[in-house]
C-alpha cells in the first residue's frame, strides 16, 4: 500500500519537473526542522533551509505555535535569511555602428550576497472532511527588512569616433578613433523593509495510523508595500508527501512550481513573468 502511493507522487513530481521550458530556472531546496511539544497545545521549533537555484539562498529560523481551538491555531516566528546576487551583465550600447561616432559598452556587477531579516506572525484554519480530507487555509503577514549595501559596479565604454584623412596622393583615407573607458564605483543599494500578505490553501490526506500524508497546496503571496494596493508578487503550488516513521520522525518530498510576477528592486517594482521549479526534499524530528 506505500509503495502505490509513494511511487505515483514521485512519477507525477517527476513528469512535472521535465516539463520546464528553456528559460525555466530548476533548483533543489532542503530542508531539517526540529519540533518540540511544550503542552499539547504549545509547540516551538527550529529549522534550516538552503535552496539551490539561480539565486541561492540560506535561512536559519525559530518560530513558535499555539493551538487556540481544535480548528485555530496561531504563530510567530523569525528567519535570517542569507542571500546570493548572481553575476549581472547589462549592455549599455548607444548609436549606430558605422555611423559618425557611436559607443559599445556594458555594465557588469559581480556576485554578491546579503542578508535579510524576517518576521511573521500567521493563523490557520482547518477542516476534516469525509474523516480523511484536511482542507486548511493559512494567512501569513511577514515583514522583511535588509539593511544597505554598497555594491561595486564595473563600467566599461570604447567611443568610437569617424575620422577622415588624406594619403600622399590625396585620397580620402576614413577611420576610427577609440576612447576606452573603464571604471569601477560603489553603488548604494537602500535599506528596503517589505510588507507582505501570504495566503495559502492546502489539501491533504489525512488519516490515523496511515504513514504518508499526501497533499496539493496553492499560495499567493502579495506585496501590501507598495503604493496603497495589493501587488500580486507571486503566485506558488506545490504537490509533494510526508512519510512519518516511528512516531518522531517524518521526510517529505515535493515538487514546487513558482510564478514569479513582479520583484521590488530598490524601491522600483520590476515586471519578470518568470516560471521556476523546484525539487523540495525536507526531514523534521518531534519530540
Amino acid at each position: 500500500m506505500k509503495i502505490r502511493i509513494l511511487v505515483p507522487l514521485l512519477s507525477l513530481a517527476f513528469a512535472i519537473s521535465t516539463m520546464a521550458q528553456e528559460n525555466d530556472e530548476v533548483g533543489i531546496w532542503s530542508e531539517l526542522g526540529i519540533e518540540k511539544s511544550i503542552t499539547k497545545k504549545w509547540d516551538v521549533g527550529v529549522d534550516l533551509e538552503y535552496r539551490a537555484q539561480n539565486r541561492a539562498r540560506f535561512s536559519a529560523g525559530v518560530c513558535t505555535s499555539y493551538k487556540v481551538a481544535k480548528p485555530l491555531k496561531i504563530g510567530v516566528g523569525y528567519n535570517f535569511l542569507y542571500s546570493e546576487r548572481p553575476d549581472k551583465y547589462k549592455v549599455k550600447d548607444e548609436g549606430v555602428e558605422g555611423s559618425d561616432e557611436w559607443t559599445k559598452g556594458y555594465n557588469f556587477t559581480p556576485e554578491y550576497w546579503f542578508p535579510r531579516h524576517r518576521f511573521y506572525a500567521e493563523a490557520t484554519g482547518s477542516i476534516k472532511l469525509w474523516s480523511w480530507l484536511k482542507v486548511s487555509l493559512r494567512e501569513r503577514y511577514q515583514l522583511t527588512h535588509s539593511k544597505t549595501r554598497y555594491v561595486t559596479k564595473q563600467k566599461h565604454r570604447v567611443d568610437y569616433l569617424k575620422k577622415l584623412d588624406f594619403d600622399e596622393n590625396w585620397n580620402e583615407v576614413v577611420w576610427f578613433e577609440e576612447l576606452v573607458s573603464d571604471e569601477f564605483e560603489t553603488e548604494i543599494k537602500p535599506a528596503i523593509t517589505d510588507h507582505a500578505l501570504r495566503s495559502r490553501l492546502k489539501l491533504e490526506y489525512d488519516k490515523k495510523r496511515f504513514p504518508f500524508s499526501p497533499y496539493v497546496s496553492a499560495e499567493l503571496h502579495n506585496s501590501v508595500g507598495v503604493g496603497d494596493h495589493f501587488l500580486l508578487q507571486k503566485v506558488r503550488t506545490a504537490i509533494g508527501s510526508g512519510y512519518k516513521f516511528k512516531k518522531q520522525h517524518e521526510i517529505s518530498l515535493a515538487y514546487i512550481l513558482t510564478f514569479d510576477i513582479y520583484d521590488i528592486e530598490d524601491n522600483e517594482v520590476v515586471r519578470l513573468d518568470e516560471r521556476k521549479h523546484a525539487i523540495n526534499i525536507g526531514y523534521k524530528y518531534s519530540f
